[in-house]
């Protein structure tokens, strides 16, 4: 049985250096995926052992986005509780937890782009499955938490925080300018159309809790 455990341990140990070591090289370049090679690399690993755990590279940084989305969600349970407070209390530590997750987790934001186009292209359809139900699940528990600290109908908990990761992501990517138009709109002249991601998110993620929580 010890050996058993130790067994599990060391593969749990394995799978988290590869992920470590892709979660590294990716944030070196954002914009392109690091060969398994590279991978197994960095992590210190032969190239055959990391497909012993992932059979393509997307497999990899789908486990590191499913990773990144386990730790966003906990952001929300950590957030809410019957017992935090005021609705306006949780909501304004939530937003703030929030956003600075996103500040320390660059990678997650690009992953979640690349996903339908690239990720998920290169997935068995049970490994896809997989994952649309374990980030299923996780969006209803993380909904359900809500709903019981703000006193929320059932469902609505849900509603407000898909929405709101929409939100999200549609303002990262209309500010995710290309390396080479970024040069360009350095230009003190584009500053409108170039606003802080941090500062506008702050500012769109209140206006649409309190909005949305003010509704009947």
């Amino acid at each position: 049985m010890t050996q058993r455990a130790l067994d599990s341990e060391d593969k749990q140990a394995r799978r988290d250096a590869i992920l470590a070591a892709a979660r590294g090289l990716f944030l070196q370049d954002t914009r392109n995926l690091p060969s398994v090679a590279r991978i197994a690399e960095a992590a210190g690993l032969a190239k055959g052992t990391v497909y012993l755990y992932f059979c393509t590279k997307e497999e990899i940084f789908m486990g590191l986005l499913w990773a990144e989305w386990l730790g966003l969600l906990q952001e929300v349970h950590d957030s809410f509780s019957p017992e935090g407070g005021s609705a306006e209390v949780q909501l304004t530590r939530f937003m703030q937890r929030y956003v600075c997750y996103l500040d320390e987790h660059p990678e997650l934001m690009r992953l979640d782009a690349m996903a339908y186009s690239v990720l998920e292209q290169n997935l068995g359809l049970e490994q896809l499955r997989a994952f649309k139900l374990e980030l299923t699940q996780g969006l209803v528990s993380a909904g359900a938490s809500l709903e019981a600290a703000l006193g929320l109908p059932a469902g609505r908990g849900l509603s407000l925080l898909t929405r709101a990761y929409a939100l999200t992501r549609g303002l990262w990517q209309s500010l995710d300018y290309p390396d080479s138009l970024c040069r360009l709109l350095d230009e003190p002249v584009f500053a409108p159309i170039r606003p802080d991601f941090r500062t506008e998110l702050l500012a769109a993620l209140g206006e649409y809790w309190r909005g949305a929580l003010a509704t009947p």
